[in-house]
């Protein structure tokens, strides 16, 4: 398994964004896009694009040799992060669980030039009617800090909708 960034070095992007499209064309075959993006922001692949190179820091999850999915972290502040995730049908299962494993102990140990740890904290919501993510939250041993009711914009159903918070603390997760 292994995790790709998305950056620039020299001014020269990792990748180019025919791929960064392309991930968002295989939500589309794969019926993740209003999974991922429920609240109705993200409706194209020039969307998908735009918001990945704003402030957003991008890893695209390679597995068995194959794209399986991506992963990102957006709302820095200080020192968290929200986290977000999307796995494609060829990590599946307890694929999918390690992924999450060694992709949030990546994450929450990540240091600076200096040393220093980058996040003391990692957070996300997911909808409360979205159980394959809850099982996977709850699997890998997130906290939970509780359900906000009308958290979440649902743009299918047109409503703001409860969500489960849950957030990973440096330091205190044993995944």
């Amino acid at each position: 398994m292994k995790f790709l960034p998305y950056t620039a070095i020299d001014g020269i992007p990792t990748f180019p964004d025919s791929f960064i499209l392309g991930l968002f064309e295989r939500m589309q075959e794969e019926g993740l896009v209003e999974t991922v993006f429920y609240d109705g922001r993200i409706k194209t692949a020039e969307d998908f694009l735009r918001m990945m190179k704003g402030m957003n820091q991008l890893w695209v999850v390679k597995f068995n040799g194959e794209i399986a999915g991506f992963f990102w972290l957006n709302n820095f502040d200080m020192r968290k992060a929200e986290f977000h995730f999307c796995f494609f049908d060829n990590l599946r299962g307890t694929d999918a669980l390690e992924a999450g494993r060694k992709i949030t102990g990546m994450l929450i140990n990540m240091k600076d030039l200096a040393g220093f740890p980058l996040y003391d904290l990692l957070y996300g919501m997911t909808e409360v009617t979205n159980e394959p993510a809850r099982y996977w939250c709850e699997s890998l041993g997130y906290q939970h800090f509780g359900v906000i009711p009308a958290a979440l914009w649902n743009a299918r159903l047109q409503k703001s909708v409860p969500a489960h918070y849950w957030y990973v603390e440096r330091g205190k997760w044993n995944g």
